[in-house]
């Protein structure tokens, strides 16, 4: 927790350092959606969950080449596991984790007249908002909150790479693929188990100059 302390200040002021030297910034929207599973250890085989993203983002621009991009955004994650249960039945429990996350990615571009290529990679801390146990087995099904089982803090890191657009003078839209992985063990009192997010994402949106 302390490291996630020291890294929330240094992000913080590397974001009012930006602020105060940039040349330009562009405000945006995001959406897109999530192809989320999980690693797990000792080894169980999941599925994947596909959910939302919904966002918006800043970019700060140090250099054409050049930005930092904080953003916050709603993410829906989990997994699924199907197995036979102590019935002789097959069960899948579907995990429904959603967070809140605040990405913070260094971006280096490649400007292409009207296209600008980019790859980008930061830290992404994310607040666990709710946390759901769907359970179908044969015709039955139940379902239960399982917060008290998640931690309340996820960090990880994003790795990407996008295309900005540009379609006026101060708009552009954009279009990213991404994989988070996840750092940090998100299950609680489960022993030596441990459940670190991961996913596959595509987004898209617009931005405006500001």
């Amino acid at each position: 927790m302390k490291n996630l302390k020291y890294l929330v200040i240094v992000l913080l002021v590397s974001m009012m350092y930006a602020n105060a030297n940039a040349q330009k910034m562009q405000i945006g929207i995001e959406g897109g959606v999530n192809f989320s599973n999980a690693s797990i250890n000792p080894s169980v085989t999941t599925d994947t969950r596909t959910g939302l993203i919904v966002g918006s983002l800043l970019d700060v621009n140090f250099t054409p080449q050049i930005t930092l991009t904080p953003g916050i955004r709603f993410t829906m994650k989990g997994f699924s596991n199907t197995y036979t249960n102590v019935n002789g039945v097959s069960q899948t429990d579907t995990y429904k984790l959603n967070y809140l996350e605040f990405p913070v990615l260094l971006k280096v571009k490649f400007p292409l007249t009207e296209i600008k290529p980019y790859l980008a990679a930061g830290p992404v801390l994310g607040i666990n908002l709710s946390a759901n146990l769907d359970q179908t087995a044969g015709t039955q099904s139940a379902s239960s909150d399982v917060s008290n089982n998640v931690e309340s803090i996820d960090f990880g890191l994003l790795f990407a790479g996008g295309m900005d657009f540009k379609v006026g003078m101060n708009t552009a839209l954009f279009f990213q693929f991404g994989y988070q992985l996840g750092l940090s063990n998100i299950a609680k009192n489960t022993g030596t188990t441990t459940i670190k997010n991961n996913a596959l994402q595509i987004t898209g949106g617009v931005k405006f100059g500001i």
